[in-house]
């Protein structure tokens, strides 16, 4: 059994006060409390401790994952999400379970038929087998050296990069684009949760929805980045990474994975 303790608020450091719905606590306090400016908060400790934990001192990746499971509790029916890079439908299922109405793209055929299987049955759930991207057209999307031995596994793997050091320039399939920028312009209403794992495409993705204003229409960000292993991308990675932490950091995550 988890044990729980009750800490006088004026013992807590600010950061706490300030930041305790993230730690999951219940705060409590009745009208007395208030009047004298003192309440208690009740917490679990090792919840606290967790939260701490991850998000302080944990991967760069478990703070992200943190930020995004708390979005996705505040999502609500109604609201419009993004999932970029679908594969085979996790994430997905995951944001349709919400009640938020999810909008995921998927290039590849075989990927997309097996994302379709997976989710298709969510009412709230619209697939699209294209990719999303910073310009509309046609690309080679590329596949893992390793595809055919297990394609459900080396599906993520798949890139619109010849360069990627984990993919074949010889196995690849002709796919459509979208404009990420033209598609939430034609929502016409905000977007709570973008996830992009778009292996590379997410540099350009960024850019363009950075320097066409779109984040008045976006709420958050989630992207995971591959500089590493497309190395050509790297000085342009670098320059987001510095301009969201100067302008967005309480909107862009790029450390999803």
């Amino acid at each position: 059994m988890q044990s729980s303790t009750k800490i006088g608020i004026e013992r807590l450091p600010l950061i706490w006060i300030l930041r305790i719905e993230d730690f999951g606590a219940d705060v409590q306090w009745s009208r007395q409390d208030l009047s004298t400016g003192s309440f208690c908060v009740t917490m679990n400790v090792k919840l606290l401790k967790y939260h701490a934990y991850s998000r302080w001192f944990g991967r760069p990746s478990w703070n992200a994952s943190y930020l995004f499971g708390r979005a996705c509790r505040r999502l609500k029916p109604g609201d419009i999400v993004i999932d970029a890079g679908a594969n085979l439908g996790e994430i997905t299922s995951a944001l349709a379970k919400t009640g938020s109405t999810v909008h995921a793209f998927e290039p590849d055929p075989y990927t997309f038929e097996r994302l379709r299987k997976n989710v298709g049955a969510f009412k709230n759930v619209h697939l699209y087998q294209q990719a999303l991207a910073d310009q509309s057209g046609t690309a080679k999307l590329y596949r893992s050296r390793e595809f055919s031995s297990d394609p459900d596994f080396w599906s993520q793997s798949s890139s619109l990069y010849a360069d990627k050091s984990n993919i074949s320039k010889d196995d690849y399939t002709e796919v459509e684009q979208l404009s990420i920028v033209d598609f939430v312009r034609e929502l016409g209403s905000p977007v709570r949760i973008l996830k992009i794992d778009v292996e590379g495409a997410e540099v350009p993705m960024l850019e363009s929805i950075l320097s066409c204003g779109l984040m008045n229409k976006i709420d958050m960000i989630f992207a995971e980045t591959h500089e590493k292993k497309i190395p050509q991308l790297a000085e342009r990675t670098r320059a987001l990474r510095e301009a969201i932490k100067r302008d967005w950091a309480n909107k862009i995550n790029l450390d999803w994975h």
